[in-house]
């Protein structure tokens, strides 16, 4: 049964590895190879072969995409609230379940029964509320809204969020923003999802309790399962000690309160004769964790992990309730097989794999070994291997490894396990019978929280520790599997010393640069905003950091650090930020706080205050590895605001790429008569996003561009780029290219060649709308 589950999951691999083609096509990939491995006549199960055939079926259904014609067009929608509202200032976001939908007062029957992502700039002033003066938006109410929808559309870069893939797996077939005119209206309430809605009702009890606590978010997703009020502080440190699985309802939580249930049903059993004499201990507990699991499981929201530990502990359950004995292996493998007959899209998401993948280094590296060490010592050993086994997916998933993972895991899941969760579930489950009472348990486990904050922010200091790799190629994957395999084998296996140099290649590997003379261009697909990255040789230069997208988010992080990691890039050696805009320079603390950064030039010391900058001015010029940078505008004086952008020019041996900020006709004028047809690039990046009648004719022909590149939010509000615009770019014979149906973007200047690379067709993959 193993062999089949692996089987299967080696045909996940190459269906989710496959281009938009069509799903049916290529989902028949996985049943034959189930059914292949059901056939071995050692197994003799054909069960995974008809798996195969039900998983292909339940996933090629799933593949449909918003139709064409009700993408931007105002729709009038009925359904009900299917999510927690995620609230960030004044803007609200939540899944929706349509129920009806009208266009022009027709009823559009494709979108009945979708789920939708709808958001809306909540004023609160708009009477939105419910009976009562409730607060608005609850889980279950049905409510009628005008919206506008599009298909689901992320920023497409290497090594970034693939926002599309996380829509998909969702099963969000739109995203949508609900209109002011005419007003929401509130059709019924609690219609529907009563166990969210009690999960909702916890959070919302918890944010009363502690309403400035920094620790709520925390709580809130141990008990319930939502993590959205996790600061992206907390995730950092989280994610930087390897413990960020234990922050929200993970398999090790509900193994925690299955056991729990168990020891406590059997304890209490045995020591009433007239139970322990009717009906076996034993049994009589397994129902209880049994009950313990399922019902932890359906309060943490039904998560991939928490999903993978309840089917386990229910295998277990059944079994000794049948007296029938359970392989750990087999447990693991109808597990794996239920999760995806319940959720055919659970493998595009990260936690399935580390989920099932963690559980599957347990089994392989204890099952049948002889145990000497004490509790402490298996413990540790079993963090540790831990760790091994999952170092090749976490750098092929993060391209970062916590060296301090094992003993942060060793403090924090004692800690998280016996004091801060008890003390949530706890609080979640007598909230509604005291206030107070759970007021208590939460200040109690807040206060707990805080200790293991302490101790992680302690280790997340050893940065020495946190190993910062590329993307590994697949050739390094394809060794690293088994050398780990190898590594986790029982001692006395012969060749176990293989296994070191077959995981070398995994954090060593090549990093591939430009050769002498050469660059490399990236323009980031950033959204309504600027982002670009030079790379020579030996040395990295960013132009502008993108926009900012709220409190906490930045371009910088969720775009230009990514991409640096994948490309093997640890220190920035210069950063121009153009000029003083939201749009260009939003980014920069995040960068800085990732890498160090060398030289900091900027158009305006006063209005774009960054410690260690300095203005840039025409004529400022070096070279790196053969490649001359050159800063052409703004002069000493005479120039301010967009006008005053620093305009950089970088020029190798295969030609020039030119970025002028969002300069406009008075400094595209000056250009001219400084530099005349020494303006001449092979790239030009489109001053403002190709917004208003700027470039003028004079400019471009100076130019003369093979390449005009746009920086555009796909859909945005502002029109960008002008229709006029793009006609006047396309009139010099020049290729059109804007990031937001492009993607980033990479120009290789290279000697005696330059090639383009294109993001979002390169990396297409099947849930990639066209």
């Amino acid at each position: 049964m193993r062999l089949g589950a692996v089987a299967f999951l080696i045909g996940i691999l190459v269906l989710h590895a496959s281009p938009a083609l069509p799903a049916r096509g290529w989902t028949l990939l996985l049943p034959v190879l189930a059914l292949l491995a059901a056939l071995v006549p050692r197994l003799r199960l054909p069960a995974w072969g008809l798996a195969g055939w039900l998983w292909a079926l339940l996933f090629a259904t799933s593949a449909t995409q918003l139709p064409a014609n009700l993408e931007g067009v105002e729709l009038w929608i009925e359904g009900w609230i299917a999510s927690m509202p995620d609230r960030e200032g004044r803007g609200v976001r939540f899944e929706f379940v349509a129920a009806e939908v009208r266009r022009d007062g027709q009823l559009e029957p494709a979108l009945t029964g979708r789920r939708l992502r709808l958001s809306r700039w909540d004023d609160g002033e708009s009477g939105e509320t419910g009976p009562g003066g409730s607060p608005a938006w609850n889980i279950g109410e049905r409510w009628g809204f005008a919206v506008r929808l599009k298909r689901p559309r992320g920023w497409s870069n290497p090594g970034g969020f693939d926002y599309e893939r996380w829509l998909y797996a969702k099963g969000i077939l739109a995203t949508g923003s609900i209109r002011s005119r005419p007003p929401p209206r509130l059709l019924a309430t609690a219609e529907r999802y009563s166990m969210d809605r009690y999960r909702q009702r916890v959070a919302a009890g918890f944010e009363r309790a502690l309403p400035d606590n920094p620790f709520t978010g925390v709580l809130i997703a141990l008990a319930v399962g939502e993590e959205n009020r996790v600061s992206f502080r907390q995730w950092d440190v989280f994610n930087r000690t390897g413990t960020s699985h234990l922050m929200s309802v993970s398999g090790s939580h509900i193994g925690l309160v299955a056991g729990l249930a168990f020891a406590l049903v059997q304890g209490l059993w045995i020591r009433v004769p007239a139970l322990a004499l009717r009906w076996p201990a034993a049994r009589a507990a397994a129902l209880a964790a049994l009950a313990g699991a399922g019902g932890y499981t359906l309060l943490s929201g039904l998560s991939v992990p928490a999903q993978r530990a309840f089917l386990m502990v229910a295998v277990a359950m059944l079994a000794l309730l049948a007296q029938r004995p359970a392989a750990p292996g087999r447990m693991l493998a109808l597990a794996l097989l239920a999760v995806l007959v319940a959720d055919p899209n659970a493998p595009l998401t990260v936690g399935f794999w580390l989920s099932f993948g963690a559980v599957a280094v347990i089994l392989y590296s204890v099952s049948g070994r002889w145990r000497e060490r004490g509790r402490f010592g298996q413990t540790l050993g079993v963090q540790l291997k831990i760790s091994l086994g999952l170092l090749a997916p976490t750098l092929l998933f993060f391209q970062q490894f916590p060296g301090v993972s094992p003993l942060a895991n060793l403090i924090a899941i004692p800690w998280i396990g016996c004091t801060v969760l008890p003390l949530s579930l706890a609080a979640a489950l007598l909230g509604s019978w005291s206030a107070a009472l759970q007021s208590m348990l939460l200040e109690l486990a807040a206060l707990t929280m805080e200790g293991l904050w302490h101790i992680l922010v302690w280790l997340e200091r050893w940065s020495g520790l946190m190993l910062h790799r590329p993307t590994p190629p697949w050739w390094a994957l394809a060794l690293a599997f088994p050398g780990t395999a190898l590594l986790l084998a029982p001692r006395g296996l012969p060749g176990r010393w293989l296994g070191v140099p077959l995981c070398l290649p995994l954090l060593w590997p090549p990093f591939a640069a430009p050769p002498p003379g050469g660059f490399w261009f990236t323009l980031l697909d950033v959204g309504q905003g600027l982002a670009a990255v030079v790379r020579t040789r030996g040395h990295a230069l960013i132009y502008d950091t993108g926009p900012r997208l709220g409190s906490e988010l930045d371009a910088g992080r969720a775009a230009l650090i990514p991409f640096l990691r994948r490309q093997g890039v640890s220190r920035v050696d210069a950063l121009l930020v153009s000029h003083p805009d939201p749009q260009h320079g939003g980014g920069v603390r995040s960068l800085r706080e990732a890498m160090p950064v060398g030289r900091i030039l900027t158009a305006s010391t006063e209005q774009t205050p960054i410690a260690g900058a300095s203005a840039c001015r025409a004529g400022q010029a070096w070279q790196w590895d053969g490649v001359r940078f050159e800063i052409l505008h703004p002069p000493d004086r005479g120039f301010s605001g967009d006008n005053a952008s620093c305009v950089l020019r970088v020029e190798g041996a295969a030609g020039r790429v030119l970025l002028p900020g969002d300069i406009e006709t008075r400094a595209e004028t000056a250009l001219l008569a400084a530099h005349g047809t020494g303006l001449g690039a092979e790239v030009l990046v489109a001053p403002h996003h190709g917004h208003r009648d700027l470039a003028s004719s004079a400019f471009l022909a100076a130019v003369k561009p093979r390449y005009i590149l746009l920086s555009t939010g796909y859909g945005n509000r502002f029109g960008y780029p002008r229709p006029e615009t793009v006609a006047r770019y396309r009139a010099t014979g020049a290729a059109v290219l804007d990031t937001a149906n492009e993607g980033a973007m990479t120009f290789r200047f290279e000697p005696d060649r330059l090639t383009l690379a294109r993001h979002r067709r390169d990396a297409r993959r099947h849930w990639n709308a066209p």
